[in-house]
């Protein structure tokens, strides 16, 4: 009679161990959103799990900018936009690996620069928030990005490929390149969404006097953050990679 409700708990006991693992947090960020938001709140847990959804995001971000990279060495030099074009005529295997750090490490430092406002706006709105529930936050919203890179990574390819299949025209491949180099920042829109969810739910640490007000202030915050946020990545991604491929020429 004892043995039952054992194994029950050390089934649950497992299953929450699995949720927090790099695989577990992977599933739960495709499937189960809300427990993943009640995972990033939970002060014992956002130490462990902050290096867990980076190694996601890394991951993603890796395979997405190799596999763009190794997909415009099958492209015609002359369909390259210009911006890629010299470093791919002078050293294709180097213009890669810049390509890859440039998006790695772009998308990363970004966050990082932009970490510090996040948490002086959230402490702006009068919110009960600490500089690791931030970091918890950005960086769930970092994984969900890369994951859905992940989902329109492999659309993306498959239509590339068809347009160097049947040669298609410098006006119609140069605008679908743009496309690829732009895609963590569509998918980044539902990143933003994630961040927003996150930090929405600190409107409850607000007065409840001061609550709805506050809590538009807070939403408000939170977007022009994110946004300040989309503006950045780019610049970085562009400026990393230009020093990255000065050296090629």
């Amino acid at each position: 009679m004892l043995a039952i409700p054992f194994v029950e708990a050390a089934e649950e006991q497992t299953m929450d161990v699995e949720d927090h693992s790099v695989l577990g947090l992977t599933e739960l960020l495709l499937k189960n959103r809300q427990k993943v938001d009640a995972l990033a709140r939970e002060v014992a847990l956002q130490a462990p799990i902050i290096p867990r959804f980076l190694g996601i995001a890394l991951a993603s971000f890796s395979i997405f900018s190799l596999t763009l990279a190794l997909l415009l060495t099958l492209v015609a030099t002359e369909n390259l936009p210009e911006i890629l074009r010299g470093a791919w005529i002078a050293n294709p295997a180097r213009a890669i690996a810049s390509l890859w750090l440039a998006y790695s490490v772009g998308m990363v430092a970004a966050t990082g620069i932009c970490l510090p406002s996040f948490y002086f706006y959230g402490l702006l709105s009068g919110a009960k928030i600490t500089f690791l529930q931030v970091t918890t936050q950005i960086m769930k919203g970092k994984a969900a990005t890369s994951l859905m890179l992940m989902g329109l990574l492999p659309i993306y390819v498959a239509y590339v490929l068809g347009m160097i299949v049947f040669q298609a025209p410098v006006r119609s491949m140069q605008p679908m390149i743009y496309v690829g180099l732009a895609l963590p920042f569509i998918s980044g829109l539902w990143g933003v969404r994630s961040i927003y969810r996150g930090f929405m739910q600190f409107a409850d640490t607000l007065a409840p006097e001061r609550r709805c007000r506050r809590g538009c202030f807070l939403r408000r915050l939170t977007l022009a953050c994110a946004a300040c946020y989309t503006a950045v990545t780019p610049v970085m991604i562009y400026t990393l990679w230009d020093t990255f491929s000065a050296k090629l020429l």
